[in-house]
């Protein structure tokens, strides 16, 4: 694997869940992360890490293909992580901008790629890709723009040689996952230790991936010379959300939540190690230990007034 010390690596969406985990995991590796965000927001980063404000951060939107490539000359990028993305309700909700983010933002990742000579690339897909295929798992337009974007990826490999490897995570849970339909497990957790009721909206079982285990996961991968556009599956910790709610009962006295509602309508599957076995990283955590840094987080976070009640409040309230 190559060191990424000293080295320039552009983060798209990193204001994110798994960006900001992405941003920390970059420089505990002496790297320069280089975040492209929509906004300047860098409450999730400030949640998991005491130097946010010191972090290079250039605004930008990622379909503005001229701002995207001035930011990586500027800045000698050297690799890419690129999770900027609209989420399955936003993509229901707003289908042209979706489109826009999604799909020709993602073109414009490659083609940058393409004209700067970038050989390391990490991008988010999703399991809501494969539930596209032939098969009862729900159909969306985001499982579409994200089957659109491997697509793009083979060809760009096929005609120009850009590598690339995409990953496809299952349900991503921990610090900083406060939006899109399956936020729930982690607000349940945020919900029980400000002694909330919340009741999480499905039942069964998922494939869970802790952000840290994520985030560990997209940085390894741009450490490797690839040859090819790799997909792999990302499947962590298969748990039932029954399961996930005892755990989280036993590690706070007097937890008030609950769960309703059917199975989500996405694939699970125990992890069938592939991407491990490339990127030999250490494996997934259990779902109690995952739950239990996330509690450690969220309390220090309290301790410090940077996650106060009426901010828990806030973020318990838009995922109800």
């Amino acid at each position: 694997m190559a060191d990424l010390a000293n080295k320039s690596v552009l983060v798209t969406g990193a204001a994110g869940c798994i960006g900001a985990w992405a941003v920390k995991k970059l420089m505990e590796q002496g790297a320069r992360p280089i975040v492209f965000d929509l906004t300047d927001n860098r409450e999730r980063l400030d949640l998991i890490m005491d130097d946010a404000a010191s972090v290079t951060w250039e605004v930008g939107d990622i379909t503005d293909y001229e701002r995207l490539c001035t930011v990586i000359e500027k800045h000698n990028v050297s690799a890419i992580i690129h999770l900027a993305a609209l989420q399955v309700p936003f993509c229901k909700a707003d289908p042209i901008t979706s489109v826009k983010v999604n799909v020709v933002g993602t073109t414009h990742i490659f083609e940058a790629a393409r004209k700067f000579g970038i050989k390391r690339i990490t991008y988010a897909s999703s399991i809501a890709s494969p539930a596209m295929g032939d098969n009862d798992f729900l159909a969306t337009l985001y499982g579409a723009h994200k089957v659109c974007g491997e697509q793009m990826a083979a060809v760009y490999w096929q005609d120009w040689q850009v590598p690339s490897l995409c990953i496809r995570p299952g349900v991503i849970y921990g610090p900083g996952r406060d939006q899109g339909m399956s936020a729930a497990p982690t607000m349940a957790i945020l919900a029980a230790l400000f002694e909330q009721s919340y009741t999480i909206p499905f039942s069964g079982p998922v494939a869970f991936v802790h952000v840290e285990d994520a985030a560990d996961r997209f940085v390894a991968g741009i450490s490797l010379d690839i040859e090819d556009a790799l997909v792999f599956d990302m499947q962590g910790t298969e748990a039932d959300i029954a399961d996930v709610l005892i755990d989280i009962k036993q590690q706070i006295e007097g937890a008030d939540i609950h769960l309703t509602g059917a199975p989500l309508p996405f694939p699970h599957a125990p992890d069938d190690g592939r991407l491990d076995a490339l990127l030999k990283v250490v494996p997934y955590r259990s779902m109690r230990d995952g739950i239990a840094q996330t509690l450690d987080v969220f309390k220090k976070a309290r301790a410090k007034h940077i996650l106060t009640p009426e901010r828990a409040a806030q973020l318990i309230g838009k995922n109800i």
